[in-house]
């Protein structure tokens, strides 16, 4: 078992601390992600500060991070994928290679989640877009889409214990935004961030 937990975490944080944001923003606009905009190394806000395009493909790759390690995963004991999960999402967050500042693992969680409930996750994304039409805004159509999905997954038969580690992921990825509320706020203050909307006034 003590090999099995090495791989899992191992496998996960490595996979998970690809720092795309910060790889897509320092190459395309030569700027440093972790200082500009909101200070996240996520791809909400590669979006503004360096381009739509560009913020639609570091969510591809941290999402992408997600299905990675579900898929290796997949079929292991609950245990071992619950590890892996937790792995991805601590190499997002705190990547050796960015001295442990990264994003809060929101898109890395979301693909996990998708490869594990397909389904759910589908349904939570067609409630994500009716909520992003009436508010335009990120953050309740991010909550929409959780809450919807989760609900909607063992209505649709997915295992208990599948939707309780896909619970308890997205309840760290609160837990990594709130221990990073005092430097972004410094990074906002600095920008002009409008922590609303994500924009620049």
């Amino acid at each position: 078992m003590g090999g099995q937990i090495i791989i899992a975490i191992a496998v996960g944080y490595l996979v998970g601390s690809i720092p795309a944001a910060y790889l897509i923003a320092r190459f395309r606009a030569g700027v440093d992600i972790r200082y500009e905009g909101e200070g996240n190394v996520g791809a909400r806000n590669v979006f503004h500060v360096v381009g739509p395009a560009w913020g639609i493909a570091a969510f591809v790759a941290d999402f992408a991070k997600g299905v990675v390690v579900a898929l290796a995963f997949r079929g292991q004991p609950d245990w071992q994928l619950a590890v892996a999960g937790v792995a991805v999402l601590a190499g997002h967050a705190y990547p050796v290679w960015l001295r442990f500042v990264g994003g809060k693992g929101l898109s890395t969680v979301v693909g996990f989640a998708a490869s594990l409930m397909p389904l759910p996750a589908a349904i939570g994304g067609a409630a994500a877009g009716v909520a992003w039409l009436v508010s335009r805004v990120f953050l309740p159509t991010t909550v929409v889409a959780i809450v919807v999905a989760i609900v909607s997954a063992p209505i649709v038969g997915v295992d208990l214990a599948l939707v309780g580690i896909v619970v308890g992921l997205f309840a760290l990825t609160g837990v990594k935004r709130a221990l990073d509320e005092s430097r972004m706020r410094e990074v906002e203050a600095a920008t002009g961030w409008d922590r609303l909307r994500g924009l620049r006034p």
